[in-house]
């Protein structure tokens, strides 16, 4: 049936002088060009924030990499310092992965310290990284059945010489989180690492992530928690406002926590999650989460 809006539109148009009805008509028609246009616009200054986002974040990647002064703020050489630190998240990975009950984690797994589980993990394991810079965090690991490092800047990283040796076994595909050129089902893993605050739809994200996901396929997410906004950071996040986006999505967190931990100086702490795809129409149990305070 039509709604009302459209029913009063009728009415009106029948109501009218005969004489009336064509300009009724062409003033619809200018209506719906205007809304053509109007939508058009929003279009087009969306694409030119997002390419306005990534000349910025190219240029942070090239100083940190390739100049002098940025090679000097870190301690150590770039794949060294993002090497340890790649590791390091991957590692709590595996450390999150000792304590659930999942399919994937079979009895064979070594068990006695994280490395040398996550990395007998992973390489069962078909991953995909979305927003993964040119570091990525599944670089961390020697072997995996299948990865995908998923960046709208792909095609810079590799052209400018910024990817490192270590992210050799890894593919990269050039395309924004919200739309990814691989088939449902791809993963059994995804990660994305303070991204979700950066993209243009954070929810769509997610829904790309679940449809990319296996049935119970897991997701390891990191975002920065804030309420500061720039055209870098379109949409920052409480935990309530994370938390209620992750469960609408169809996320069940098996592990996480918040900390003051934290990427950006306007943020105020961070939350790391492990999270299932949950089957159609289940709805998330009471008392699953296992929250760990981190200094």
């Amino acid at each position: 049936m039509p709604g009302i809006k459209e029913l009063l539109k009728r009415i009106a148009a029948r109501a009218v002088r005969p004489g009336l009805a064509p300009v009724h008509a062409h003033l619809s028609q200018v209506d719906a060009r205007v809304g053509r246009v109007e939508e058009a616009l929003e279009r087009l200054a969306g694409a030119t924030i997002d390419r306005e986002k990534h000349r910025e974040e190219l240029a942070y990647w090239r100083w940190l990499i390739k100049t002098e002064k940025g090679r000097a703020s870190m301690a150590a050489p770039f794949e060294v310092t993002f090497g340890k630190w790649q590791r390091d998240r991957l590692c709590e990975l595996g450390e999150c992965l000792m304590g659930i009950d999942h399919p994937s984690i079979t009895p064979d797994l070594p068990r006695h310290e994280p490395g040398p589980f996550i990395d007998a993990w992973c390489a069962t394991q078909s991953v995909v990284e979305i927003g993964a810079g040119p570091y990525p965090a599944i670089a961390a690991a020697p072997s995996w059945r299948r990865a995908v490092a998923v960046d709208p800047l792909a095609r810079n990283y590799a052209e400018e010489g910024l990817l490192p040796a270590a992210a050799n076994h890894i593919t990269y595909l050039e395309a924004p989180g919200e739309r990814i050129a691989l088939p449902a089902e791809f993963a059994d893993l995804v990660i994305i690492e303070n991204a979700l605050d950066h993209v243009s739809d954070p929810a769509a994200v997610l829904r790309e992530i679940r449809r990319l996901l296996a049935p119970r396929g897991l997701l390891w997410l990191l975002v920065d928690l804030s309420s500061y906004t720039d055209h870098m950071h379109p949409h920052p996040f409480d935990e309530s406002r994370l938390r209620t986006l992750l469960e609408e999505a169809g996320f069940t967190p098996l592990a996480d926590r918040v900390s003051d931990h934290k990427s950006h100086p306007q943020a105020y702490g961070e939350y790391r999650g492990l999270l299932e795809k949950r089957g159609a129409g289940v709805r998330p149990s009471a008392g699953v989460r296992a929250r760990a305070a981190e200094d």
